[in-house]
């Protein structure tokens, strides 16, 4: 045969197999349903028992307090609702002042600081809780709503307007933290916009001079 053969087209190389994991975007959806719904039960729990823990610590702890503050703190009753007053507010200071230095990133380099502000923030709450029960038993009058009057509670039917002093003392150290906080933002302000002082122009002796003659 003396015909020429014809030339043979190349195969297209075959494309690689590439396996790519997809992300399993399902099973990521189950398991933020399912830390969501922890998360709620754990605040749901913890509201309970927060809610228990007020109630028993007013039923055998609040009466008693108000009582000893009558008799034993400077001022009586109306001087432990003054102090009272200014408790809470320096209280929520501290808690906010230490709840923000834990938001920094740069404790991860300073774990000593960071466990004192978590003491110091724990602590702080610890003690808030106390001082609901005793605003709350302040408060109580035995009037709730338009159901039937019960017993009032031991400080309210001696000193019924004991609350009064109390939110007075409040209002006034909620004040005060107030001015001192635009007193500290202005005067860091001030601080921070104030222009740097201009270099002195050199005198003729201060002036480099050349080797040459």
């Amino acid at each position: 045969m003396g015909g020429s053969a014809k030339p043979r087209r190349r195969r297209a190389a075959a494309p690689a197999l590439r396996y790519e994991r997809q992300p399993k975007r399902p099973q990521q959806g189950r398991t933020r349903s399912k830390r969501d719904t922890a998360f709620g039960c754990l605040a749901a729990f913890t509201a309970m028992s927060a809610l228990i823990g007020l109630f028993l610590l007013d039923l055998f702890w609040g009466d008693d307090t108000w009582q000893w503050a009558a008799g034993s703190w400077p001022g009586g009753a109306y001087g432990f609702a003054g102090f009272l007053g200014f408790l809470g507010p320096s209280l929520l200071v501290v808690f906010g002042a230490c709840a923000y230095g834990l938001g920094k990133k740069s404790l991860r380099r300073r774990p000593v600081r960071t466990a004192a502000l978590t003491l110091t923030l724990a602590v702080s709450v610890a003690a808030l809780v106390p001082y609901v029960v005793l605003v709350l038993n302040a408060l109580d009058s035995g009037k709730l709503g338009k159901g039937e009057d019960t017993e009032p509670s031991w400080v309210s039917a001696h000193y019924p307007w004991l609350w009064a002093l109390g939110l007075l003392s409040t209002l006034l150290t909620i004040t005060v933290f107030l001015a001192a906080a635009t007193l500290h933002h202005r005067h860091r302000t001030r601080h921070t916009q104030q222009p740097k002082p201009a270099a002195a122009p050199l005198t003729h002796e201060e002036l480099p001079q050349s080797p040459c003659p």
